[in-house]
């Protein structure tokens, strides 16, 4: 991607004096044109990155690619371009503006919490008819969100804030914020105005809690105009929390994290001027921020900085099959699960129902499907989600029975399910490893995409020059071991097996196509097989489909355990029990009154699924 990008810029960048490289170093200053002594190499891009900076210091310009390409109006290819179908912008209310001067209570809140009036007024603080603290957030001078707060600690089961609904969450803030200074993000509304009180610029805070990202694309563009993002998350299991998952998200900037005793930058104002006085404590403020930690170094890093696993904070994705969560405890961050087995063996199939049943939990999703169009992917899925009691069928005069077939009468709470949560790779054109990493690496950032599924390596097209298809697989799946791990993502890769052996029927660890490296480097290895009819035979199979086998499982340690399945022909699931068979999920709830009429008269008369 930045290749392209870096082509596209290369002619408007002027006379190039240099081009060795990562580095590329025009003649002039494309902002200050060389001043008014006309300097010369003074400025320069990396190709690698598209980080730039001049070193004029009456000049100083840095930046990104983004904000290059825009002040020199040049269009770049954006990984937005990956997506056929651009994105519906979502609607937000606009919230209400109609509130009073500070009250002397907000004012006294936040007296005692030494943050003066005067911040207050300059952040545009005031307060609602029933006495809450009110915080509004502005966009381009708009006012997009407000958040409220009380002014005085909650009582037992009391609200300590609260947002107007359906408002656009963005960073508390960021309309003041100035370029060439770092971002500072903390947590509370309250640590910003600390560090305004402090004469901290470019502070801002995140609109709601910790576990809650929306406002990450409202405000990418914004954000990627710094160089510099300094996280000062709150010092708890949350904020650590807040502060792991922020890092994932925004790993393309040299992020840095504040490291302090105190539980957040106002408490530490507090704590520090009760002992040493204002100025000393907002001295020891701003010492913090300057000395915060970079989190992303290259190649080298001291153990001891290395930050611990909270696994408290470890979310498993259940895989909705109860047995198979007995031994393997679900999906976790940070893994490469490959599934294998023989065409036509059901491991696409059962990957699609782990899919939706990480989607029924609020795990978004992202896929690659290289067997299927879209259409086909999405009937597939239709057919799953419904279930046996929901679908409808129509009669074929060529196999000369009942096929299911989703019930149009659904379609639309199956797609208010989708919206959001499950998102497809779209491209007629032949899809490549990078632009598939590329897009996976977009979702992820943007839009905060914790389950990935590529179905399957052989239908892309491995990029890399020399090398055999084995050594381009294996280094496919570095790219997606490293993937998982950056982004904290469960990835799930299916790998076609290599012809049997004579006189094999099942598939192992070692017959996956490729080399050795992709069960190597995968942290855990699933096959899937269809059981022949001879082995339907042997008593230990009587009445299954389908058995899958835990090759390998580095998190828990389980290797070759088997797990039977049964086969629903209908609404294509694979399940253990009847629980898993006829599991209805969440959509069901909002199926109408009229519909749900509709739904018993049909089951009355036995014609709504005649198979």
């Amino acid at each position: 991607m930045m290749q392209e990008q870096m082509q596209q810029i290369f002619p408007f960048l002027g006379e190039i004096a240099s081009d060795k490289g990562n580095e590329i170093i025009p003649k002039y200053c494309p902002f200050c044109k060389g001043g008014q002594h006309r300097d010369k190499n003074t400025f320069s891009i990396n190709r690698t990155t598209g980080a730039y900076n001049c070193l004029r210091g009456s000049c100083g310009e840095k930046g990104n690619i983004y904000r290059l390409a825009k002040y020199l109006g040049v269009e770049i290819m954006t990984k937005e371009t990956y997506f056929r179908e651009s994105k519906p912008q979502k609607i937000y209310k606009k919230p209400d503006n109609n509130f009073q001067e500070l009250s002397v209570d907000t004012i006294n809140y936040f007296k005692s919490r030494m943050i003066s009036e005067k911040t207050l007024r300059d952040n545009q603080v005031e307060t609602d008819n029933h006495g809450n603290i009110v915080f509004k957030y502005y966009l381009n001078g708009d006012l997009v969100f407000v958040k409220y707060k009380l002014p005085r600690e909650p009582s037992k089961g009391e609200s300590k804030s609260w947002r107007e609904k359906d408002t656009r969450p963005i960073l508390y803030g960021m309309d003041k914020c100035l370029l060439g200074e770092p971002l500072i993000i903390v947590e509370g509304e309250p640590d910003k105005l600390t560090l305004d009180e402090v004469g901290i610029r470019n502070a801002v805070s995140i609109p709601s809690g910790t576990q809650d990202f929306s406002w990450v694309e409202n405000c990418w563009e914004f954000m990627e105009q710094y160089h510099d993002i300094v996280i000062w998350a709150d010092n708890d299991i949350a904020g650590r929390g807040f502060q792991q998952e922020a890092i994932s998200r925004l790993n393309d900037w040299k992020i840095k994290v504040v490291q302090s005793d105190f539980k957040d930058a106002n408490e530490m104002l507090k704590q520090v001027a009760k002992e040493k006085g204002v100025e000393n404590a907002k001295h020891e403020i701003r010492k913090v921020i300057d000395e915060a930690l970079t989190i992303k170094k290259e190649f080298i890093t001291n153990l001891a900085a290395v930050r611990r696993k909270d696994h408290r904070h470890e979310i498993a994705i259940s895989s909705g099959y109860e047995e198979l969560d007995d031994l393997i405890g679900g999906w976790y961050g940070g893994q490469l699960v490959i599934w294998t087995g023989y065409n036509g063996s059901g491991k696409s199939t059962i990957l699609s129902n782990v899919l939706l049943n990480a989607i029924e939990k609020g795990h978004r999703t992202f896929v690659y499907s290289g067997e299927l169009t879209k259409e086909d992917f999405k009937e597939w899925m239709d057919l799953q989600l419904s279930g046996k009691k929901h679908l409808s069928s129509y009669y074929c005069p060529v196999k000369r029975q009942e096929i299911p077939t989703p019930n149009p009468r659904y379609y639309s709470y199956l797609d208010k399910f989708y919206d959001e949560k499950i998102y497809l790779f779209d491209t007629e054109d032949y899809a490549t490893d990078e632009k598939i990493i590329s897009a996976m690496e977009y979702m992820a950032k943007r839009e905060g995409i914790k389950v990935f599924a590529i179905d399957n390596m052989l239908t892309m097209n491995i990029s890399g020059v020399g090398g055999d298809l084995n050594e381009k697989q294996g280094k496919l799946i570095l790219k997606l071991k490293s993937f998982a791990r950056i982004f904290n993502a469960v990835v799930h890769l299916v790998a076609h097996p290599r012809k049997p052996s004579p006189g094999q029927s099942r598939v192992d660890k070692y017959s996956i196509s490729g080399t050795a490296n992709i069960t190597d480097l995968a942290d855990r290895v699933i096959g899937f097989h269809r059981l022949t009819p001879t082995e339907r035979m042997k008593a230990e199979y009587a009445g299954f489909n389908n058995v899958l086998t835990i090759f390998k499982d580095r998190k828990f340690g389980v290797y070759d355990q088997e797990i039977l399945f049964y086969f629903d022909y209908f609404s294509k699931r694979y399940y253990t029990n009847d629980i898993e068979k006829t599991k209805e999920y969440s959509w069901v709830k909002l199926i109408s009154k009229e519909d749900r009429s509709h739904e018993a008269m049909q089951e009355v008369r036995g014609k709504d699924i005649p198979l």
